[in-house]
């Protein structure tokens, strides 16, 4: 941890100023050198009242620098024992700087040999840079890879100590130069999903011998619709590989609603009826609605009915009824207005919808998602001007929070609240962010779960070490959870189910049969044995020997004690939660329905 700290800070401040007033520096340098030089060799000579031209002087000062001229008998002032000194390492670090420069991508080659347990990051784009000065700044080592080497951020990311490799992500060959098969992460953020889908295939392919801990792959899907097709393939174990698919649109409408919520309780208990204006039904408009109506559905419904949502798109007609296809639960969990208007007609300058059938404003929570910074701005402040004096927040997603979203926050810093401007690659390309994908979710449901369960026997940190929360668990024990999620497909598939992106807000209710329950059990302890095992543990009766890795339940499950096969019981009883946590569902296969049948 201290080291990672040192690193941060020897990288922000000592690195980041040396490379912005290096050349500089080492100019001024030069210049001192030369003066002190011909200044020493004219007092020498004065000493010992020899008349020397200008040009001998500077020839002699010119010579200092290749060690030809400083061996000079005594009297010797400090100015010429300075420039004796200053002279060669000046020279020599040119020399070297200069080597460094000419040979640059065969050092950092020679670098990438020594390198392990680094980021990966494929495409230099704005997502790539925000995810590599994150890392950086965590003490991580990052490479990145960057096919365009015209790229203006490629000098910024040399500057700040992060290594550059230029190449096509999709080759190998550069993959494996960039040191992916010894990565502990890769990112693949290019600007295509069909590229970032081939990087992570040779991923894999590269890391299928890995031995260890496994290595995950993040890919940004940037099309929603295919993101959440695409959604199963995460939990497809591969022991040497995880898969981490993600979308900025996705994770960006679950973190805007967190931070700015659109219905407010206290005490369990709803401060107002809801009414949410959403202006905009592109990806992000969309994630929001699928986010905030799931969320309604699940705690809400059945006290206070439907939600009210207005929505304002040219094509808002056609992509509600896409939304309501895919998302059944939709049109029962909302009671959904389309206003099918363009933000430049009258219509919306007249602002209507903002009224309810008694001629006040009833909107409660404004969103604006338009692809356009300035047009999203405009459309906030027009909204603005038509709620003056009222406290209905409006939250206005930008790309970035720089530009027009810092003109809105030094705004707020005059005493103005509204607009909100919320940042969507700042606030999303964070790597504590991207890190919690589903594998992270996923065990961090099946730890709270122990945890809960546990208490409800009586058990304490003071009796089990591993109940605390997550953030305090050892490393190992949050693998071992890892692990346990990626088998969560292979139990599921041996009792006839499968895993998708979720559509059905009910299907975390989803119950096994006792039969299903017991038979995926039995597996879950079969794969926790050979997992300790393979880590050195072994059987031993009595209580659990963290130092000596021995535990009493590395047993078959016929000789394990009733209550060591009820943990495992719960854990599976409660897999349907876990994926719905996740984003995703169990569902029967298709040939189960025919055997059943």
């Amino acid at each position: 941890m201290m080291k990672r700290v040192a690193n941060r800070a020897w990288r922000q401040t000592v690195w980041r100023n040396w490379s912005q007033y290096r050349g500089v520096l080492i100019i001024g340098l030069w210049l001192t050198t030369l003066y002190l030089g011909y200044v020493g060799f004219a007092k020498h000579f004065a000493a010992l009242n020899e008349n020397r031209s200008f040009w001998d002087l500077f020839y002699l000062t010119l010579q200092l620098f290749p060690l030809q001229s400083g061996a000079v008998p005594p009297p010797i002032g400090w100015e010429l024992q300075a420039a004796r000194l200053l002279a060669p390492a000046v020279a020599a670090y040119t020399v070297i700087q200069t080597f460094v420069t000419i040979f640059y991508e065969q050092v950092q080659l020679l670098r990438l040999r020594f390198i392990r347990d680094h980021v990966v990051i494929c495409g230099l784009g704005r997502m790539g840079l925000l995810l590599a000065r994150g890392f950086l700044q965590q003490g991580e080592r990052v490479v990145v890879i960057e096919q365009d080497e015209n790229n203006d951020f490629i000098t910024l990311c040399q500057e700040e100590g992060i290594i550059v490799t230029l190449g096509n992500a999709k080759d190998r060959g550069v993959l494996c130069r960039a040191g992916v098969p010894r990565a502990k992460y890769v990112f693949s953020v290019c600007g295509d999903d069909s590229t970032n889908a081939e990087v992570a295939v040779h991923v894999r392919e590269l890391v299928a011998s890995r031995q260890g801990r496994p290595l995950t792959c993040f890919v940004h899907i940037v099309d929603a619709r295919l993101y959440h097709l695409l959604r199963e393939r995460e939990v497809s174990p591969v022991p040497s590989y995880r898969l981490e698919l993600f979308n900025i649109f996705d994770r960006g409408a679950r973190l805007l609603l967190e931070e700015h919520p659109c219905f407010h309780e206290e005490d369990g208990v709803l401060m107002q009826q809801p009414h949410v204006l959403i202006v905009g039904l592109g990806r992000m408009g969309e994630s929001l609605v699928v986010h905030m109506a799931r969320s309604w559905w699940t705690n809400y419904t059945q006290t206070y009915g439907s939600l009210r949502i207005s929505i304002i798109d040219r094509e808002a007609k056609r992509k509600v009824a896409s939304l309501c296809l895919r998302y059944p639960k939709l049109e029962k969990a909302c009671q959904l207005a389309v206003l099918q208007m363009d933000i430049l007609w009258p219509e919306f300058e007249q602002a209507g919808f903002l009224l309810g059938s008694d001629g006040h404003c009833d909107v409660t929570a404004v969103y604006v998602c338009l692809d356009n910074d300035a047009l999203g701005l405009k459309t906030g402040l027009t909204l603005l001007q038509r709620l003056r004096g009222q406290r209905i927040p409006i939250v206005v997603r930008m790309a970035h929070e720089t530009g027009l979203a810092l003109l809105l926050r030094s705004a707020e810093g005059d005493g103005f609240d509204n607009p909100y401007a919320f940042g969507l690659l700042d606030r999303t390309c964070s790597p504590e962010l991207i890190l919690g994908g589903t594998h992270e979710v996923l065990a961090r449901a099946i730890h709270e779960s122990y945890v809960r369960h546990q208490q409800g026997l009586g058990e304490t940190p003071a009796t089990n070490p591993s109940l605390v929360c997550w953030e305090e668990l050892p490393e190992e024990i949050k693998e071992s959870n890892r692990c346990q999620a990626d088998h969560i497909l292979v139990k599921l598939k041996a009792v006839g189910y499968g895993i998708a992106p979720l559509t059905d807000w009910d299907a975390e209710r989803f119950e096994f049969t006792a039969e299903e329950v017991e038979k995926m059990a039995q597996m879950e302890h079969q794969r926790f044995v050979e997992e300790r095992l393979r880590a050195g543990w072994s059987y031993a009766p009595g209580p659990k020997d963290m130092e000596r890795k021995t535990s009493p339940i590395l047993v078959p499950w016929d000789e394990l004690p009733e209550a060591e096969k009820e943990k495992d019981r719960n854990v599976v009883r409660e897999l349907p939660r876990f994926l719905a946590r996740a984003g995703l569902q169990v569902y029967r296969l298709p040939y189960q329905r025919r055997m059943v049948a």
